[in-house]
C-alpha cells in the first residue's frame, strides 16, 4: 500500500525527509479503520460529500507539515499535488475549512477510537521492539494555551496558571518565585519508554494540576500493573516522590522506583537514616551499601570497607567482617529501594530520565504541540493525540521492516 523508500531515523532526521514519503508511511501504520468506519456512517461531511478518510490523511499531513492551523492544511492541500493524491483527494473537492473544523468536532466526539489507535499502536511496539516497556520514565511539560490569560475572562475556561522552577528541563525547581516559569494552559503527562523514546501512555490537564498524583493512572494505563505489561524499573523525578507512588511502584507494578527522595529535614530520622534513605551506624556514619541479599539491602560499616574513619572510642562489633545491617524492602520502598541512590546503577538509570524530556521537545517543537490553536481541554487532548500517534506510527513502520538499529539511531 504505503511504502518507504529511504532509510530512518533520528526522529529529527525522519521530520526533515520527502513529505509525502514520510505521510504514506504513517497513513500505511495507523489502525485507524475502526475510527474512520464510524466516521463514515455519520452524515456530516456537507453538499459536496467530503471524504472522511481524505480528511483524517490531510490532518495527519498537516501535523507532519507543522501546520499551525486548519486553514494552513487546506491550504497545503491546494498547492500540493502529490498530497492530495496520497490523501486521495481531488483538486475540485478539497475540503473546506468549515468542513475541517467539522472533522474536528466529530474527532473530539470519537476520543476513545482515537485513544484505541493508540492503545494497539502500543501493544504493536511491545511485539517487535525486545525490552520496550521495561523501562519507563514519566514526567509532564507545558501546554501553553491559545489564549491570553491576564484576561478577567480568557478566551479558554479550561486553561489555568501552572508553574515550574526556571531549570525544570535540567534541574530540580526553585523554592524563590522569582526562579519559577509560569504558563497559562496545560499540562501534557507522558510515560514513555526510556531506551526507545516512544510514548506509552498519557493524560492531559489544566496547568495547575500536581504531577505526583497522576503517576498512580499514568502507570495503570500504560499497563505497568498487568502481569504481561510490567516494568522492571519506572524513572521520575523528586516531583513525584510519595510513599504511595513508591508503594504502587514496588508492590503492584514489581518494578523499582527510581525516584529522588526530598531531602528535607522532616524527612530525616534521627539515628536511623539520613534524609536519603542511607542508614547510619551507632556512631552517626552513613553506612556503605554492599549489596542486595533477596528482599534486603545489606549495608556494611564504612570504617571496615575504607570509607570513612569511625573515631568512636567504642567499636560496633568485635567482628573484623565489621557491624552488618540488612533493611527489608517491602516495609519501605520509597526511603530503601531494591536499587539503592547510593549506587552507580541508581545513577545510570536516573540519567535514562533525559529520555522523556527529548520525547517532550520533539512532540512540541517538531509536531506542533507548542503552538496549538485550539481552545478547550476536549480539543486540545485530540491534537495531543494526533501528534502522538504521528510519532507512534513512524516507529512502527520502521519496525516492521525490521530496521530497529536505524529507529533507535533515528529516535535519539
Amino acid at each position: 500500500m504505503h511504502i518507504i523508500q529511504t532509510s530512518l531515523f533520528d526522529f529529527e532526521a525522519f521530520i526533515a525527509k520527502k513529505d509525502n514519503d514520510r505521510l504514506t508511511m504513517i497513513l500505511e501504520a495507523l489502525p485507524a479503520e475502526g475510527l474512520l468506519s464510524a466516521l463514515e456512517k455519520e452524515h456530516w461531511t456537507g453538499r459536496k460529500g467530503y471524504s472522511v478518510r481524505g480528511m483524517w490523511s490531510a490532518l495527519m499531513a498537516g501535523v507532519l507539515r507543522q501546520a499551525q492551523t486548519l486553514t494552513d492544511v487546506v491550504r497545503l492541500l491546494g498547492r500540493d499535488k502529490d498530497m492530495r493524491v496520497v490523501c486521495g483527494i481531488s483538486r475540485d473537492n478539497i475540503p473546506s475549512h468549515d468542513a475541517m473544523c467539522r472533522f474536528l468536532k466529530k474527532l473530539v466526539e470519537h476520543d476513545d477510537l482515537l485513544e484505541e489507535c493508540f492503545a494497539r499502536l502500543v501493544a504493536e511496539l511491545r511485539q517487535l521492539l525486545p525490552g520496550f516497556g521495561d523501562r519507563l520514565a514519566v514526567d509532564s511539560t507545558d501546554i501553553k494555551a491559545y489564549a491570553n490569560g491576564h484576561r478577567r475572562s480568557p478566551s479558554d475556561p479550561d486553561a489555568r496558571w501552572g508553574a515550574k522552577g526556571a531549570g525544570h528541563h535540567s534541574g530540580p525547581a526553585k523554592n524563590n518565585k522569582r526562579d519559577l516559569y509560569y504558563w497559562f494552559g496545560y499540562k501534557l503527562h507522558l510515560v514513555v519508554d526510556a531506551l526507545y523514546e516512544l510514548p506509552v501512555s498519557f493524560e492531559l490537564t489544566p496547568a495547575n494540576e500536581s504531577d505526583t498524583k497522576h503517576l498512580t493512572e499514568l502507570l495503570k494505563k500504560a499497563g505497568a500493573d498487568r502481569e504481561e505489561t510490567k516494568p522492571q524499573f519506572v524513572i521520575a523525578d523528586k516531583g513525584y516522590d510519595s510513599e504511595s507512588n513508591s508503594k504502587f511502584i514496588f508492590n503492584e507494578c514489581h518494578a523499582v522506583p527510581i525516584i529522588p527522595i526530598r531531602e528535607r529535614s522532616g524527612e530525616q530520622l534521627p539515628g536511623v537514616c539520613n534524609a536519603k534513605g542511607t542508614p547510619l551506624c551507632s556512631c552517626g556514619l552513613e553506612m556503605s551499601f554492599w549489596g542486595r541479599d533477596g528482599n534486603y539491602l545489606k549495608y556494611r560499616c564504612p570504617e571496615v570497607v575504607g570509607k570513612k574513619i569511625c573515631k568512636s572510642r567504642f567499636k560496633c562489633t568485635s567482628s573484623p567482617y565489621g557491624y552488618v545491617l540488612k533493611l527489608p524492602i517491602s516495609d519501605d520502598p520509597r526511603r530503601h529501594p531494591p536499587v539503592p541512590r547510593e549506587s552507580k546503577k541508581w545513577d545510570r538509570l536516573y540519567r535514562m530520565r533525559t529520555s522523556i524530556e527529548r520525547v517532550n521537545s520533539r512532540v512540541k517543537n517538531l509536531l506542533g504541540l507548542g503552538r496549538i490553536t485550539v481552545k478547550g481541554v476536549s480539543k486540545v487532548t485530540v491534537r495531543a493525540l494526533l501528534s502522538l500517534l504521528v510519532m507512534l506510527a513512524a516507529a512502527v513502520g520502521m519496525a516492521r521492516r525490521n530496521r530497529l538499529k536505524e529507529l533507535r539511531v533515528l529516535m535519539t
